[in-house]
């Protein structure tokens, strides 16, 4: 069973790095909306970041289920979760709309977006840095 566990966290780990990295370049690249190519190219890391954030959040939930839900005693692991979903529920709600009014040239402005981006990866570091030092 530990091994389960270990490779789900493996497969978290990783799934946290397709999250967050992608997020680091964003911002600096929102200029390539201007054009075809640069959509695509973006479009595609919008999916690595897509599946980077549903492994993230399955695997996740799979180690609670395996720890029998232990780690929900702890509030930063609480915080961490209210967190992600509040992230999540902004990029499905809000950012998925603005993007594809970016992605049909109806709107150029991408600052808005950008300081969404900034927010959202300051978000995932801290959730990441309380992951890893478990204030529990």
């Amino acid at each position: 069973m530990m091994n389960i566990y270990y490779l789900l966290l493996g497969a978290h780990i990783v799934s946290a790095f397709f999250l967050i990295l992608p997020l680091i370049f964003i911002p600096k690249l929102f200029h390539l909306y201007e054009n075809e190519q640069g959509r695509r190219f973006l479009q595609k890391m919008h999916t690595v970041i897509g599946i980077g954030g549903w492994t993230l959040l399955l695997s996740g939930i799979v180690m609670l289920y395996l720890q029998d839900g232990a780690m929900l005693l702890c509030l930063w692991m609480v915080f961490s979760l209210v967190l992600f979903v509040l992230i999540q529920g902004v990029d499905h709600f809000w950012v998925d709309k603005q993007e594809e009014i970016l992605e049909h040239g109806m709107r150029s402005d991408t600052s808005r977006l950008k300081m969404w981006t900034i927010a959202k990866l300051w978000g995932y570091l801290l959730i990441a840095l309380l992951m890893v030092i478990q204030p529990c």
